[in-house]
C-alpha cells in the first residue's frame, strides 16, 4: 500500500483517481492546490504525488520544483488536458524536474493504475 497526493483542482477528476486508487489499497488524500498540498506533504509521509500541471496559483510545474528540491526521493506522476505533454523537450523537461511519468487526460483507469504502479516500482512509465 502506498501512500498517495492527488494535487488536481478538478474536485471529480480528484475524487475518481482517489476511489480507483482506494480501490486498488492506496491511501489517498486530495489536494486542490500547490498550497494545500504543502501542509499535506510537511504533516504526512507520502510515497507518490500525481500532480496537475494547472492549478489555481502556484502551477504544477512550480511545484514540482519546488518539491523535487525538498523531497528528492518523493515519486511524481504529471498530470494534464490542456497542454501537449507528448513533444519531448517536455518530456525532457519534466524529467529533469523530478517526474518519473506522465499521464496525459484524459486517461483510462487501467493507464491510471498501471502508471501509479509502474511510478511506485521505481520503473518511468510509457509515455
Amino acid at each position: 500500500m502506498a501512500r498517495i497526493l492527488v494535487v488536481e483542482d478538478d474536485h471529480s477528476i480528484a475524487e475518481l483517481i482517489q476511489t480507483v486508487l482506494e480501490s486498488e489499497n492506496h491511501s489517498v488524500k486530495l489536494a486542490s492546490s500547490a498550497e494545500n498540498s504543502k501542509k499535506i506533504l510537511d504533516s504526512d509521509v507520502i510515497d507518490l504525488a500525481i500532480i496537475d500541471i494547472i492549478l489555481p496559483g502556484q502551477g504544477g510545474m512550480d511545484l514540482i520544483l519546488e518539491l523535487h528540491a525538498k523531497f528528492p526521493n518523493l515519486a511524481i506522476i504529471l498530470t494534464s488536458g490542456k497542454i501537449d505533454m507528448s513533444k519531448s523537450t517536455f518530456k525532457v523537461l519534466a524529467h529533469q524536474f523530478g517526474v518519473l511519468s506522465i499521464l496525459p487526460k484524459p486517461f483510462t483507469v487501467e493507464e491510471l493504475i498501471d502508471t501509479v504502479n509502474e511510478t511506485l516500482q521505481g520503473e518511468k512509465a510509457p509515455v
